[in-house]
Order: C-alpha cells, then structure tokens, then sequence
C-alpha cells in the first residue's frame, strides 16, 4: 500500500514547472486532435498525431528524467 504525504510546491524550480506545462500543453493538444481525427473518419492522420504525442511524451519524459530526477 502506498502512502502519499503532502507535497511542498516552494521546492519545485521554475524551469520543471514550465517543462511540465509543455510537457501537458503539446502531449494533450497532440492527443485530443489523434481523438478528433479517429471520430472524423481520418486514420492516417490520426495515427499520425498519436505518434507526435508519444514521440512528444518520450522526449518530455527523457527531459524529466535525465535533467531533474
């Protein structure tokens, strides 16, 4: 079972936190429209976009961890 603490949000930097929003703003607009694209019938479009937002998310993540953990 895990346990979550309080978690003190004055300790988090400046430049995580705006890597964070990109992170969520490119990976999620890529996303919706990847959704948007498969209910307008359009596949090859989008599978195009849900292959930017994982090729997004792996480098936001290769970010992540490389630079702040």
């Amino acid at each position: 079972m895990f346990l979550l603490g309080n978690v003190d949000f004055a300790s988090l930097p400046w430049d995580f936190f705006w890597v964070a929003v990109a992170y969520f703003m490119v990976t999620g607009v890529l996303f919706c429209f990847s959704i948007l694209r498969f209910a307008q019938q359009r596949k090859k479009s989008g599978v195009v976009f849900i292959v930017g937002a994982a090729i997004s998310a792996a480098y936001f993540l290769n970010y992540f961890y490389t630079n702040h953990i």
